[in-house]
C-alpha cells in the first residue's frame, strides 16, 4: 500500500525514525491486532498501537472498574471491550478499526492460535512481564514461558506494562526481533531479562 498524504502528516514523527521508514509505516498499517482482555495493560497497549497505526480488534471481554483510564470512563463498566473500543479508538487514529492480518496481544490468562507476533500480558504477583513471539520464535517455548505467569498487574505498572508489551508487538511486526523472549517489569522504567522456560525439543537441540 501506498501511504496517503494525510497519514504522512499523522505518522511523519515515525517514518522519519530510521527503524520505521516510510515501508515500515505501511507494514504497520497493513498489519492488525487481535486484543484478548480488558484490563490496564490491555487497553494500553491497544491505545498506543492504534495510535501509531495498527488496527485493532478486541474481544468480548466485559469492561471491569480498573479498565477505567484515558479510553475508557465509568459508564463503559460492564459493556464489552469489542463494542468500546470499536467506538473511542477511531477518535484516537481512524487507521486503528478493521484489521486485515492478525497478530495477537493478550492478558494472561489466554489461550494462543493464529499467525505471529504473539505478545503476552502476564505477571508474578510484584512485576509484570511481557513474553513476545514472532513467526520464526518457537511457540511451544512461549507457551512454556506464559502457562508460569499470572495476571497483569493493574495501576501504573499495568498501564507502563500495556506500553512495553506494545513496543514488542510493533518491533516484531518490523522484523526488528528477536523472534522470541521476555521482559520483566518492576516499575515503569526498571526493565530486565526474563528468562524462557525451554520446551524439550530446544532443549534438545541445544
Amino acid at each position: 500500500m501506498a501511504l496517503r498524504e494525510d497519514q504522512i502528516l499523522r505518522y511523519s514523527r515515525q517514518i522519519l525514525l530510521k527503524d520505521v521508514g516510510g515501508r515500515g509505516q505501511e507494514a504497520l498499517l497493513e498489519g492488525g491486532a487481535r486484543l484478548e482482555g480488558s484490563g490496564p495493560a490491555g487497553l494500553t497497549a491497544a491505545a498506543y498501537l492504534a495510535a501509531g497505526g495498527t488496527p485493532v480488534a478486541a474481544s468480548e471481554a466485559r469492561l471491569g472498574p480498573a479498565a477505567v483510564g484515558f479510553l475508557i470512563s465509568e459508564e463503559d463498566v460492564g459493556q464489552p471491550a469489542a463494542e468500546v473500543l470499536g467506538r473511542v479508538l477511531p477518535e484516537v487514529n481512524p487507521d486503528a478499526v478493521h484489521p486485515q492480518a492478525g497478530g495477537r496481544i493478550a492478558e494472561l490468562p489466554a489461550a494462543w492460535n493464529g499467525e505471529a507476533p504473539w505478545v503476552a500480558l502476564g505477571g508474578d504477583g510484584t512485576r509484570g512481564a511481557v513474553v513476545f513471539r514472532g513467526s520464526q520464535g518457537c511457540m511451544w517455548c512461549f507457551g512454556e514461558t506464559v502457562r508460569t505467569l499470572g495476571s497483569p498487574p493493574t495501576g501504573v505498572l499495568g498501564v507502563a506494562l500495556g506500553a512495553l508489551g506494545a513496543l514488542a508487538f510493533q518491533r516484531l511486526r518490523l522484523g526488528m526481533g528477536p523472534e522470541l523472549g521476555g521482559r520483566w517489569l518492576a516499575a515503569p522504567g526498571q526493565v530486565a531479562e526474563l528468562e524462557l522456560r525451554r520446551c524439550a525439543r530446544c532443549q534438545v537441540a541445544r
